[in-house]
C-alpha cells in the first residue's frame, strides 16, 4: 500500500511538468525575419524587416511566383517599439531569432549613434547574438534589403555569406558579429570598426525580379571598406590598403591576395597569402607605452606579369623581402591615417598595455587617445614563399613574333 500511495504521488508531482511548451508558437503564424534595417526618420527610428516569404521559397510550392522576400517597415522612438508596429502591416508576429544581418543607414549611424539599438538587441531574450553588422554606405539601410541577387536570392543570407566569405579570403573586410560589437564599444582602448556595404548600378531595378533575370545584374551589392567610429558613432571610412592594414594589425587576416612591384622591371608579381598571424607585444619604458607588431605570412606565387626570372632561391628571396616591405608598408601607412584623420584607436593597442600594466593604463585611459597619435610603434614582417605554382620561370619571352 505505502508502494502504490508514493507512486500516486509520484504522478500528481510529475504529470504537471509534462504539458508542453509554455510559450509554444506555431510556425505558420510567425514572420521569420533574416535582415534588419535601422534609418534615421527625423527624430525616430525606422525599421525595416526583411522577412521570408514561404509559398515562394518552399520546395512544394516550387512554381509559385513573386520575390522569395518582403520588406516591411515601422517608425517609432525605439527599436522595439518600432518591430511591434510592423503588425500593423504585417500578417504575422515578426519572429527575429533567425536574424542574419543587421544593416545601419549611414546617416543614423553618423548622427543618432549605434549603441541603443545594439542594447535593445542584446537584452531581447529571442535574439542570437551571432549575426553580422554592417553599415550602408551612402545610402540607407531599406535600399541595401530592397535588393534581390543571384545565388542568393535572399539579400540577407547574400551579405552574410559575401561577407563571411569574403573575410576569410581577401584582407580589406572583416565581420563584426553584434556580441563583439558591443565588446568593442565597452572595452577600453578599441573603438569599433564595420565592414560597409553599398548598391552598385542601376538603382531603379534593385527591388524587382528584372534585376536577377539577365546575366549582369543591374544592381548588385558590394562590400566596401571598413567604417571607423568613436563610441557608438560613424566618424569616417577606410580605404581599401587601410583597411588591410588594419585587419593585418588585428590578426583578422586567414588568407587574400596582393602583388609587389618587379624589381628590375615594369609589372607586378602577385602572390597568394596561404597563411598570416600577428604577434603584438606591448610595455612601457619609463612611463611611455611601446607596441611591437610582426607579421608571418606563408605564400606562394600567383602570376608573373613581367621579365623576372624566379626559377632561383635569390629570386624568391628577393621576393620575400619585397612583400615584407610591403607588408611593413600598408600597416604604416594605416596606422598613421587613423591618427591624421581621426585621432581614435581601433587597433586595440590600449587593450595591449592595459594587459602588461594595468596601473598604468588606468592613469592615462581618458587621455588614451593622445597618447596613441604619438605611440612607439615598431613594425616587423616576415614573409615565406613556399610555392612558385605549376611553373618556374615565367614563358613569356618565348612567346613567337
Amino acid at each position: 500500500m505505502n508502494k502504490s500511495l508514493r507512486l500516486l504521488m509520484s504522478f500528481a508531482v510529475l504529470l504537471p511538468l509534462l504539458t508542453g511548451c509554455w510559450d509554444r508558437q506555431e510556425m505558420n503564424e510567425l514572420g521569420i525575419m533574416l535582415g534588419l534595417g535601422v534609418d534615421k526618420a527625423g527624430d525616430q527610428i525606422r525599421v525595416s524587416a526583411q522577412v521570408v516569404v514561404p509559398n515562394v521559397i518552399s520546395p512544394k510550392t516550387s512554381g509559385s511566383k513573386g520575390t522569395p522576400v518582403t520588406q516591411y517597415q515601422a517608425t517609432a522612438k525605439s527599436l522595439l517599439e518600432a518591430i511591434q508596429q510592423l503588425t500593423e502591416t504585417s500578417p504575422r508576429r515578426i519572429f527575429m531569432a533567425h536574424v542574419r544581418i543587421l544593416v545601419f543607414g549611414e546617416e543614423f549611424a553618423r548622427e543618432e549613434g549605434i549603441y541603443d539599438v545594439m542594447e535593445a538587441l542584446m537584452r531581447e531574450p529571442t535574439v542570437r547574438p551571432d549575426y553580422y553588422v554592417m553599415v550602408a554606405r551612402n545610402t540607407q539601410a531599406s535600399e541595401v534589403l530592397n535588393l534581390l541577387t543571384p545565388l542568393d536570392n535572399i539579400p540577407a543570407e547574400k551579405l552574410f555569406s559575401s561577407l563571411d566569405v569574403s573575410s576569410k579570403t581577401w584582407s580589406p573586410t572583416t565581420t563584426v558579429t553584434g556580441d563583439q560589437l558591443i565588446d568593442y564599444m565597452l572595452t577600453p582602448g578599441i573603438q569599433p570598426v564595420i565592414t560597409g556595404v553599398q548598391i552598385l548600378g542601376d538603382f531603379s531595378k534593385k527591388g524587382s525580379v528584372d534585376n536577377i533575370s539577365t546575366i549582369r545584374t543591374s544592381a548588385r551589392l558590394n562590400t566596401t571598406g571598413l567604417s571607423v567610429f568613436k563610441k557608438d558613432k560613424l566618424i569616417g571610412w577606410l580605404t581599401e590598403d587601410e583597411s588591410k592594414g588594419y585587419n593585418y594589425i588585428r590578426d583578422n587576416v586567414k588568407a587574400t591576395v596582393g602583388h609587389v612591384d618587379c624589381p628590375k622591371s615594369k609589372g607586378v608579381v602577385t602572390l597568394k597569402t596561404l597563411r598570416s598571424t600577428t604577434d603584438r607585444k606591448a610595455k612601457v619604458v619609463g612611463g611611455e607605452p611601446q607596441i611591437k607588431i610582426k607579421v608571418n605570412i606563408v605564400a606562394s606565387i600567383g602570376s608573373v606579369d613581367c621579365d623576372m626570372q624566379i626559377g632561383s632561391m635569390s629570386a624568391i628571396h628577393e621576393l620575400e623581402k619585397l612583400a615584407q616591405e610591403r607588408l611593413k608598408e600598408i600597416m604604416q601607412k594605416s596606422v598613421n591615417s587613423v591618427r591624421r584623420k581621426y585621432h581614435v584607436d581601433i587597433f586595440g593597442f590600449g587593450q595591449e598595455i592595459y594587459q602588461v600594466d594595468p596601473k598604468f593604463f588606468k592613469k592615462i585611459e581618458n587621455d588614451w587617445d593622445k597618447y596613441f597619435e604619438n605611440l612607439d610603434i615598431q613594425y616587423d614582417a616576415n614573409a615565406q614563399i613556399r610555392r612558385v605554382g605549376s611553373l618556374d620561370n615565367s614563358f613569356k619571352n618565348q612567346i613567337k613574333d
